[in-house]
């Protein structure tokens, strides 16, 4: 007699190395939060000295300036960031802590976007992040002032540069915020429902609640108030 032991929905049960199950939350398919691969790293490494040297190069050839130079040296000033953040890229697979640290952040933002668990040593990670992120909501909402800001200080008497670097400098920043915006609803959408087993979210150090909220507001105000301060004593 041939017996068959048929395996019980909690035994097919995906786990973690943990012994913790596997689970879902609301998405719209399954999530793959696996380490991603060496080549999947140095590329998600590279789109952010893409994305500040898209911004960074119409900038230089609208206003002139990058990050208050001028000139020659703005343009070293970009190029240093650029090539540095391009160097931290491509050493990410060959340096282990950095493909460790890589490997993490790629599976917390798979599972923030897909409202997935990330497994046990992540949970709490990625509560917080999702914490921190809703107190940058904000952000979105103050980026159109840059562009703006941007265009007013152009060099418009040669509109043959100055008119196609406005337009990439535009479509980037509002590429930009829409990017934050999706950022902002998945965080919202976790902070409401985390995956996973029922866990308290670690309490926020002392500087975090001035990432938004009215401290922010003070922040800037008492911003303004130091550069009109300045401007009228060095104007005196």
């Amino acid at each position: 007699m041939i017996v068959r032991t048929v395996a019980t929905p909690a035994a097919r049960r995906q786990t973690w190395p943990s012994g913790d199950p596997v689970t879902v939350g609301h998405s719209d398919g399954d999530a793959d939060v696996a380490t991603p691969a060496a080549t999947r790293r140095v590329r998600a490494g590279l789109v952010l000295p893409a994305v500040v040297l898209g911004l960074g190069v119409p900038r230089m050839l609208l206003t002139g300036g990058y990050a208050g130079v001028h000139g020659a040296a703005a343009w070293a000033l970009l190029a240093v960031v650029a090539g540095s953040l391009t160097a931290l890229a491509l050493l990410t697979p060959v340096v282990p802590w950095l493909a460790r640290r890589a490997g993490e952040a790629a599976r917390v933002r798979q599972a923030l976007h897909a409202h997935t668990d990330p497994g046990p040593g992540l949970r709490t990670r990625l509560d917080v992040h999702a914490r921190r992120v809703l107190r940058l909501h904000w952000v979105g909402r103050a980026m159109p002032v840059v562009p703006a800001v941007l265009l007013l200080q152009g060099r418009w008497d040669r509109p043959g540069t100055a008119l196609p670097a406005a337009v990439v400098l535009v479509a980037g920043y509002a590429a930009l915020a829409l990017w934050h915006r999706r950022q902002t609803v998945a965080a919202a959408a976790w902070v409401a429902d985390r995956p996973g087993p029922l866990r308290a979210v670690p309490p926020p150090p002392w500087w975090e609640p001035w990432l938004g909220g009215r401290r922010v507001l003070a922040l800037a105000g008492g911003y303004v108030l130091a550069v009109v301060a300045v401007t009228l004593l060095t104007g005196a």
